[in-house]
């Protein structure tokens, strides 16, 4: 099934920087049975696997404590520097705390050029962090509103945020609220967030912790990252920053905390990976573990509804919100943006797959014509016959296709796609892994949705999102993504989605799972979109460019049963041969 893809590092107008190409991989494990018939006179054990390196970065850990956990008061209210990076226990409630004494509603706000601020490379190819231009040290501007539910501090704004920092855009996620022994009248708060790289996937996720009064009163906020999803630059940040909290009534505060709740009840019951061979005897439990486990974020897999999943690792210790570690995305987003976004298209207007792509992006209408004979379709399958190489990731791993990830623009980035690559062969008929062919095929399906429903229109925001991932109750994160720096705001398509880990677990469970065939999820999907079955190899199956199914024996499960797959939803069904019993899903 598929999944192996390379991901741009973040580039500069440099020729040594231009040259690592980052390489994170998904793998789906391949069910291996006695052929398809014999696995089905198994007790028709369902599994659908996803394996999936959701990070490049924080390696072993390399710092440790032994002291309690958590900041004394006294710390947070004075100006002691704090010259080392904290273990992340730190940022927990200790296990004496109770419910906090009044609850954070209001705005926050910080001043990234004061305070104290540190860092420990890890690993920087570029030497990003000798370059003072980039700040890498400084948050971005931050002044935000948040309501309280209970523990629960919900910021209002969960979606990258831009800004006019040279180098980061800042994610916040859902945070908690306590109260200590010994601090009075103060009650303690921490809060998870993240620093993505401007125009590229990079996510550095970290935390924050300070002390506040109902009256507004607030100490300094001290703040860490030590993981990241980056392969060139694995850095620990860490310091402290004066901050103001003007508590305040926030407009629309029960429907954020509304949406909190749905979005939390929906998510899937969670045990720790470790209790699968409790829970399973005779499992081999290694089956699961990612190559390379010391620089995984996250793992995990679903199975009878229950989702199994690994602590959120760190060079510290755990990550203490898991739920809310933010996981960026490449080839997935082809998947799943380029892939559903097209189904749901051509289910309400099939005249849209026989348009060629010359006729839908004008920059596309060149004169050698390499484009009109080209259909979405071939774009989506990445068949375009426009490539210089059809060796394995030649294209997308040169030199040359830097202009189009370096491009904030869509004017630099349509016209490096549609002018780059010669015509090779006949489209349909040879695959090259192009990422630009996934981002033609996001502008072709927009300039055609506009012509349909008006200027305003976006294959995201009024189609792909309202009908698919909103039913679903996923987190605010993907209500985003990745957009050009412009006025056209043309989704990349080809990568920059956001996920937690609940998401990509509860994504692929809807994709394949029969009962929500007809359901308002997928009301707009064909039929056949998730219940058919389409035939690969020795037990393999795909559809849609996400996953497949087939019935198997879980205790043939082995370890170096690994292979990669990739395409849209085919057709050519070998068979349709119900499954029924368990869900496994590996991530």
């Amino acid at each position: 099934m598929i999944g192996t893809f390379a991901r741009p590092s973040f580039r500069y107008n440099t020729p040594a920087m231009n040259s690592l190409k980052q390489k994170i991989t998904i793998r789906f494990a391949r069910l291996t049975t006695n052929g398809f018939d014999s696995a089905v006179s198994y007790v028709a054990k369902l599994a659908l696997m996803i394996m999936m390196l959701v990070s490049c970065g924080p390696g072993p850990a390399t710092h440790s404590s032994d002291s309690e956990p958590g900041l004394k008061l006294e710390f947070l209210l004075g100006s002691t520097a704090l010259e080392t990076p904290l273990p992340t226990r730190d940022f927990t409630p200790p296990e004496s705390s109770s419910s906090p004494l009044t609850g954070f509603t209001g705005v926050l706000k910080l001043d990234p050029g004061a305070g104290e601020s540190h860092f420990e490379v890890v690993t920087d190819v570029f030497s990003v962090s000798d370059q003072s231009q980039w700040k890498l040290t400084e948050l971005p501007p931050f002044d935000f509103e948040f309501v309280s539910d209970g523990s629960a501090i919900i910021p209002l704004k969960q979606t990258p945020q831009r800004s006019d920092h040279p180098y980061w855009e800042i994610i916040l996620g859902p945070g908690s609220a306590w109260s200590a022994a010994g601090d009075g009248d103060w009650s303690r708060a921490a809060l998870p967030f993240a620093l993505k790289e401007k125009n590229q996937n990079c996510t550095h996720n970290g935390m924050m912790t300070f002390a506040y009064k109902a009256d507004g009163a607030i100490s300094r906020v001290v703040w860490q990252i030590s993981s990241e999803t980056c392969l060139y630059l694995k850095i620990n940040l860490w310091g402290s920053l004066p901050a103001s909290y003007r508590p305040m009534l926030i407009e629309g505060a029960k429907d954020i905390v509304r949406s909190h709740r749905r979005s939390v009840s929906s998510r899937l019951p969670v045990r720790p990976v470790s209790m699968l061979a409790q829970d399973y005897p005779g499992l081999d439990q290694t089956a699961f573990e990612p190559p390379g486990i010391d620089d995984t974020s996250v793992y995990g897999l679903l199975m009878d509804g229950v989702h199994y999943r690994s602590d959120c690792q760190t060079r510290l210790g755990p990550y203490p919100f898991c739920d809310e570690l933010e996981l960026p995305s490449y080839s997935l987003a082809k998947s799943l943006v380029g892939s559903l976004a097209y189904q749901l298209l051509v289910s309400r207007w099939p005249g849209f797959a026989s348009i060629p792509v010359s006729n839908l992006i004008p920059e596309c209408k060149l004169p050698d014509g390499r484009w009109d004979d080209v259909y979405p379709a071939h774009l989506l399958d990445m068949t375009s016959g426009n490539y210089d190489s059809a060796l394995n990731n030649a294209d997308e791993g040169s030199s040359k296709i830097d202009t189009f990830f370096i491009a904030k623009t869509h004017d630099g980035k349509v016209r490096f796609s549609c002018e780059a690559w010669p015509r090779k062969s006949t489209p349909g008929t040879q695959w090259v892994y192009h990422t630009t062919d996934t981002y033609l095929l996001g502008v072709a399906m927009n300039v055609f949705l506009k012509q349909k429903l008006g200027s305003g229109a976006d294959i995201y925001r009024d189609l792909l999102y309202p009908q698919f991932f909103e039913p679903l109750d996923l987190s605010p994160a993907l209500r985003w993504t990745q957009r050009t720096y412009d006025e056209t705001a043309q989704a990349f398509t080809g990568f920059g989605l956001m996920f937690n880990p609940d998401d990509i677990a509860r994504l692929a469970q809807a994709l394949n799972t029969e009962q929500i065939s007809g359901s308002r999820e997928l009301s707009m999907l064909p039929q056949d979109f998730v219940t058919n079955t389409t035939s690969g190899s020795k037990g393999v199956a795909y559809k849609a460019g996400i996953l497949g199914r087939r019935c198997f024996s879980i205790a043939r499960l082995r370890r170096q049963d690994m292979v990669t797959f990739y395409g849209r939803l085919r057709r050519h069904h070998r068979r349709n041969v119900p499954c029924r019993g368990r869900l496994l899903l590996l991530y």
